[in-house]
């Protein structure tokens, strides 16, 4: 082979070389343009955050393995929780303010295109049953209007390190997180403004009672104790009260080496005033509003539902009535309106399982299974189930006081009054003051009769809030709340006790003159 032929073949070969270089670079360039999605928004045609009528969180619980779903939606023009029982929601703004923040989302970086990766970020759907591995499961964010069309839809996984930035405002900082959405390969890395909770907390008015503590006038327990074995063993009713907020509380009976300890009852009251919601669950067909049994003679409960409400501490009785193992807690307030709180038994669990009662729908859906004590899983708080009514007594709202007239003045015997002649009622003055006084009892007896309607107001909307639920609630709130009347009190203080001087300091603070600034003569008795 001659040196020229040599020559040719290679050249052949590098012009074959570079036609292949220059295929596949122009073939990767267009590749490129076309699948370079970086900086468009996800969901362009969903502009209207008010659109939104249904937002689900779907997460992943590795130790059961299996899906948990947490939902908000509006139904019925009411907005509701349907994963727990469709409680009512206290959604429209936060729903609105989510869905405006997912609305902008922006494609800010291309992380992967490959599914390997998927367990690494997080991104894998916890809804995706062909997956064989627990971990790497993202949580999934569906966004539905009325007519249930998908808005937007994402698996969100784990925060980008390294990737936080601060905006115009120092405190304003942002982290990428990668981002999938489902039936799709591409990750990419977005700037989160808003990701929806699936704490079912954050979505409802968590207050039970919305109770201002400085209207409580009196609280009455009622210590009985209710059990399967022994029946009903009555306690001691013990009643606390006051004439108003500032002044001090009084118990019926107390012992006179005795008096009430301030801080507890601070402690009972501040409880009362932010007792929480960390639970809820659905009274049984045929359990009235008032708590009572239903009006039809022949109703009579199903034997695992009067299981279940014995599991929970609650006993309804052959007279119509509801018993609770824990005793009753009656507050009453200036309002008109009485609280009546029933505790039961021991709450335990967490997730779903404590704040929907889960694992409990489908323990009593077993016809006559027996009901075990409720046992305290590690790591789970100590709740207390609580049942709760409001009723309206008018005679808690104080009636106006007429006022009384201008005493007369008394003339000693034989002296002259000052005004010896008859006040004329004619008189400008008489005629103005005698207005003025019908007008101040007027405005008191409207005072009074707002605050009639208010009170009834307030103690209907508490029915119809309670009526189909009861609750659970934080064991603290229990122990201040369901105090021992024995607890309430302190040995009574040796007058010169706390706030007095300590011995040894002489009278007036060891001032002169029976404590005057010095230079003052002594008072004389």
């Amino acid at each position: 082979m001659t040196d020229l032929f040599k020559t040719l073949i290679f050249a052949a070969v590098a012009l074959v070389l570079t036609g292949a270089a220059f295929v596949t670079t122009r073939d990767r360039t267009i590749r490129s343009d076309v699948f370079n999605d970086q900086g468009q928004p996800f969901y362009p045609d969903f502009k209207d955050p008010l659109e939104c009528t249904d937002l689900e969180v779907v997460d992943y619980d590795a130790q059961l393995a299996e899906p948990i779903r947490f939902r908000v939606m509006l139904k019925n023009n009411r907005w509701v929780i349907p994963s727990h029982h469709d409680y009512p929601a206290d959604a429209r703004d936060r729903l609105s303010k989510t869905a405006a923040a997912v609305m902008d989302l922006i494609k800010d970086t291309i992380r992967s295109d490959r599914p390997e990766d998927y367990e690494a970020m997080n991104v894998i759907d916890p809804l995706d049953t062909k997956a064989t591995t627990l971990k790497g499961r993202g949580k999934r964010i569906t966004l539905r209007n009325s007519a249930e069309k998908v808005l937007a839809d994402f698996i969100i996984g784990s925060e980008i390190k390294g990737s936080t930035s601060k905006g115009a405002d120092s405190k304003d900082q942002t982290t990428q997180h990668y981002v999938r959405i489902p039936d799709t390969k591409r990750v990419y890395g977005v700037r989160l403004k808003a990701e929806p909770s699936a704490r079912f907390a954050d979505w409802i008015e968590t207050n039970l009672l919305k109770l201002d503590a400085s209207h409580v006038r009196k609280v009455v327990f009622d210590n009985h104790k209710v059990s399967l074995e022994q029946g009903i063993e009555q306690g001691p009713i013990v009643t606390i009260e006051r004439k108003d907020s500032s002044s001090p509380w009084t118990m019926e009976g107390m012992p006179a080496d005795k008096e009430l300890d301030a801080d507890k009852l601070r402690a009972m009251a501040d409880a009362l005033a932010d007792l929480k919601i960390v639970g809820v669950r659905v009274k049984p067909a045929g359990v009235t509003r008032e708590l009572k049994r239903s009006g039809d003679k022949n109703f009579e409960f199903p034997k695992n539902v009067l299981q279940g409400l014995a599991a929970k501490g609650f006993f309804p009785t052959r007279d119509g009535q509801m018993l609770s193992n824990q005793g009753d807690v009656k507050v009453y307030t200036d309002e008109g309106v009485v609280y009546t709180l029933r505790f039961g038994e021991l709450a335990f669990g967490t997730g779903a399982e404590l704040t929907s009662g889960e694992s409990e729908d489908k323990a009593d859906s077993a016809e006559g299974k027996a009901k075990e004590a409720p046992k305290k899983d590690q790591g789970a708080a100590e709740n207390r189930y609580v049942m709760v009514t409001a009723s309206y007594d008018p005679a808690l709202i104080g009636k106006p006081k007429p006022e009384e007239d201008d005493p007369k003045p008394i003339t000693p015997p034989g002296t002259i009054p000052a005004k010896p002649f008859a006040t004329d009622p004619n008189d400008p003055a008489v005629v103005a003051k005698a207005k003025a006084k019908k007008e101040r009892a007027e405005q008191a007896q409207k005072d009074y009769e707002k605050k009639l309607a208010d009170g009834k107001k307030k103690a209907d909307e508490l029915t119809d809030r309670f009526g189909p639920w009861y609750y659970v609630t934080p064991g603290d709130s229990f122990r201040s709340i369901k105090v021992d009347p024995v607890a309430l009190l302190q040995p009574k203080k040796a007058p010169g006790g706390e706030g007095s001087m300590p011995s040894g300091f002489p009278s007036g603070g060891g001032l002169p003159g029976g404590g005057l600034p010095p230079g003052l003569p002594p008072i004389q008795p």
